[in-house]
């Protein structure tokens, strides 16, 4: 029954086009607590999106007691965007890929209520779920490995075989048992390390090594930053794409599915003058059902200043 029943959700899954599916135990992922713990020591927690104790990001126990069973899920963003000479050569600051064109909280949410429902249909018991994309206690990431979607990268991301690590993962709790669990993926970075070479700031200084207070999608994000975060940055006006951009896995992924993710040239590399023009009004029609809006237009018009003046000081470098 159990089997089966793992079999109907991941039909279901499919049914609403969700692109991955996995079912790990509804356990305390202790085995991660090494790792958190050498952040703590090294002081490489993230200043944006963090929780107070981070072990809580482990302890399935705390968030739902009663819980038997993580379904982790995975859509796929993977639209390739030409990088064109005039944008680099050019004003123009770069905005991650994951912005557009609708916030994936929000489209997340909705294709996990969808499988929720279709799995109450199925059931017809009334069984308890929690869904979670990028906003819950528990690292979705984790969550995501624990289920069998992917390996972690080198990069630190979740990286699938075929689809690459332009993945949303959203997780739901819930106390429907199921017998067979997924296992996690073998990891298949090999010697690969072009992700730590590429890293423009730094913040991934080893294997699976990661500093996300050097990261410049952290960075983008954060209300007040240093002179030397500022030139840190670059052209980066929200969020870095880089270390997945030189992954093989990721330039040889299929393409996805999901146009509403699809971004436009004129989406990521945008001119600086733009931003800042845009006022709050401008901001609002442009940017409000993208990911980037929850962190407000001062921020990013900050940002979008810093990104002009690090162009500036760059072609200065090279007269």
């Amino acid at each position: 029954m159990d089997i089966d029943l793992k079999t109907i959700i991941k039909e279901q899954a499919q049914a609403v086009q969700i692109d991955l599916i996995g079912f790990a135990e509804a356990k305390d992922a202790t085995e991660f607590l090494p790792m958190y713990q050498e952040r703590i020591k090294n002081n490489h927690l993230a200043d944006v999106g963090g929780v107070g104790e981070l072990a809580k990001r482990l302890r399935v126990s705390d968030v739902m007691p009663e819980a038997k069973t993580i379904i982790a899920v995975g859509l796929s963003y993977h639209h390739p965007v030409a990088v064109r000479d005039q944008d680099l050569q050019s004003d123009k600051g770069i905005i991650s890929v994951h912005v557009f064109q609708r916030d994936y909280h929000k489209i997340m949410q909705q294709k996990m209520q969808e499988l929720v429902a279709k799995t109450d249909q199925i059931t017809q018991q009334k069984y308890k779920y929690q869904t979670y994309c990028d906003t819950g206690v528990l690292d979705d990431r984790i969550c995501a490995y624990r289920a069998g979607l992917g390996f972690f990268g080198k990069n630190n991301f979740i990286i699938h075989p075929e689809l690459g690590s332009y993945l949303f993962l959203g997780h739901i709790l819930t106390d429907l048992p199921i017998e067979a669990y997924d296992v996690p993926m073998a990891n298949r970075c090999g010697e690969c390390t072009s992700c730590i070479e590429h890293c423009e700031s730094g913040a991934l200084y080893g294997e699976y090594k990661l500093n996300p207070k050097r990261c410049i999608s952290n960075l983008t994000q954060k209300k007040v930053l240093r002179e030397e975060e500022k030139k840190r940055i670059g052209r980066h006006i929200y969020g870095c794409d880089v270390c997945q951009q030189v992954c093989p896995f990721n330039q040889r992924a299929k393409v996805s599915r999901h146009a509403c993710f699809e971004p436009k040239v004129q989406d990521v590399y945008v001119s600086c003058d733009e931003i800042i023009g845009l006022g709050e009004a401008g901001f609002d029609g442009k940017y409000k059902d993208t990911a980037l809006y929850w962190r407000g237009y001062d921020v990013i018009k900050r940002n979008a200043k810093i990104v002009k003046e690090n162009i500036y000081s760059e072609e200065k470098d090279h007269e």
